[in-house]
């Protein structure tokens, strides 16, 4: 036994002595198994760094409010303690959280921190049964793997966090866990609704008005299976109707059929298709049975990600848009890790671009073109028009064992970003050059927003890294040669100033001669 081992175990020891002097007779032996189950994952360092008297207050703390608590609303406590109010103190502020257990409540309690900037010194969670009796009075707890029957399952959260002395600061952290949770509840209650809707949507389309082939239906209801399988996380639906209106287009929600996240959103609220852009008004009344995009918003559950948005429109008898059958939520690692070809509507969409490619298969530009794809970030394979994709996967084969850089700029349809894929010699790529492109970027198309950025490294001789450039509006001027050159340069070393340097002045054979012999000659400090 280490050293920390030893003095943690006699921490928790002493824990339990304070628990059985302190605590009423009647509670010993819960407060004591609900102490230990809070403390069971806490490091043996963290708890040799700690006063037992501090863990005592702490968890008595906790078990008040938990007994206290005997709905399904969630409980959130953040608060500065003090030897003279609390008995027990932390030079941290503390976290207790008391809610009904349910999947995703780590993750969004520690997206909410993150969110707030606020860091966490120490963060336990404990699931728990619990048994009340007719009075509501706690008289038994115990793991959600035992055996025994209970009124409700809880999970407790003690997390220390940032000093933080401003009131204000603290309640609006308080108020902003609260929300979250509240969001978690209603995606985690309405999940089973959600997948109902989907699967009787699923199951209608075959049956529904509309101008596609049976095939593009068949694809259709392939997709929407596979989403119900575990390959989405179901956190929204509405019902939308689409119905002329002066010269006009009206998009608005039907009541009644809101549920998850949707139920936090004005449900009957509107919007003409005038207002939205034109590539975006095209698809809302265009044949096509599927609309797969992102919303605007970054996911507050799970995973802090924007939300996946699969539509599913409604056809009159003439074969008219009439509505929308809108899902949200988040696509699972299923759907980026897996093969294109595992996925249904990719693997046809990547189907189709290869014949268009016209390249025969089996050759070793079919294959690249293939792993192009197969490669693609998957959401901008999703979102991308066929023929966008194929310019890309062209000019990337083009240029793939060549040392140059490239730029492939795709403007969302609804306004919100332009998606740029730049390419360069894996050699020359290094946070450096990440950032200045991140500037250039930024400054070609007028975004006060932070790039995103996801690097991607393959056998390939190139990086490619996928930008993605928030803007209030992407109808605006910009020239992709221009911006390709800015970057050209960016990714220009002092090594290759020289050679352009030598070869202008002394001639392309009599410049490499020169080159080779002197371009390691020069210190870093000269350069």
């Amino acid at each position: 036994m280490t050293r920390n081992e030893g003095q943690a175990s006699v921490i928790l020891d002493n824990v339990c002595k304070l628990i059985q002097k302190k605590v009423h007779a009647d509670n010993v032996l819960l407060v004591e198994k609900f102490a230990k189950a809070l403390y069971s994952n806490m490091s043996k360092e963290d708890l040799a760094h700690r006063n037992d008297s501090d863990l005592y207050g702490a968890a008595l703390s906790l078990w008040n409010s938990l007994e206290k608590n005997n709905s399904d609303d969630a409980v959130v406590r953040v608060f500065n303690p003090e030897v003279a109010k609390d008995g027990w103190q932390s030079s941290h502020t503390i976290v207790e959280i008391i809610a009904k257990d349910m999947p995703f409540l780590v993750d969004s309690v520690r997206m909410a921190m993150t969110r707030e900037n606020i860091s966490s010194h120490l963060l336990l969670h404990s699931p728990l049964k619990i048994q009340r009796d007719k009075n509501a009075k706690i008289t038994g707890i115990s793991s959600l793997k035992a055996e025994q029957e209970s009124t409700s399952t809880k999970t407790v959260f003690f997390i220390e966090i940032d000093r933080q002395t401003d009131a204000k600061v603290i309640e609006s952290f308080k108020k902003e866990l609260e929300s979250v949770l509240v969001d978690v509840s209603i995606a985690v209650e309405d999940w089973q609704p959600i997948r109902e809707k989907l699967i009787a949507v699923t199951k209608d389309l075959p049956k529904r008005h509309h101008n596609n082939n049976e095939s593009e239906v068949a694809e259709t209801v392939e997709f929407l299976d596979w989403l119900a399988k575990d390959n989405f996380t179901l956190m929204g639906y509405r019902e939308y109707e689409l119905s002329p209106v002066q010269g006009d287009y009206q998009l608005k929600g039907k009541k009644g059929t809101s549920l998850g996240l949707m139920k936090n959103t004005d449900e009957e609220h509107s919007r003409l298709l005038s207002e939205l852009p034109e590539v975006a008004r095209q698809e809302a009344r265009s044949n096509n049975l599927l609309i797969l995009t992102k919303t605007n918003s970054v996911s507050r559950v799970h995973r802090p990600a924007y939300i996946d948005y699969v539509g599913i429109k409604r056809f009159d008898e003439e074969g008219n848009v009439i509505g929308e059958d809108r899902f949200l939520g988040l696509f699972s690692s299923s759907f980026y890790n897996n093969s294109a070809a595992d996925v249904p509507v990719l693997k046809s969409k990547i189907n189709r671009i290869m014949e268009m490619c016209d390249f025969a298969k089996g050759t070793h530009a079919y294959k690249a073109v293939l792993n192009i794809l197969e490669t693609y970030p998957r959401d901008e394979l999703v979102q991308a028009r066929e023929a966008e994709l194929l310019e890309v996967a062209m000019g990337v084969l083009q240029v793939q064992e060549r040392d140059m850089c490239r730029i492939f700029v795709r403007k969302d349809a609804y306004g919100r970003f332009f998606s740029c894929m730049v390419y360069v010699p894996r050699e020359r790529y290094n946070t450096a050059l990440r950032r200045e492109t991140q500037r250039i970027l930024a400054n070609a198309f007028n975004s006060d927003d932070k790039v995103e950025f996801t690097t991607f490294f393959s056998e390939s001789t190139l990086a490619r890294t996928h930008y993605t450039v928030r803007v209030t509006d992407n109808n605006i001027e910009y020239n992709v040669k221009d911006i390709e050159n800015n970057l050209i340069e960016a990714a220009r070393t002092w090594e290759d100033r020289l050679q352009s340097a030598l070869l202008e002045s002394a001639g392309e054979a009599r410049g490499k001669e020169l080159n080779r012999k002197y371009a390691q000659a020069f210190a870093s400090a000269y350069k």
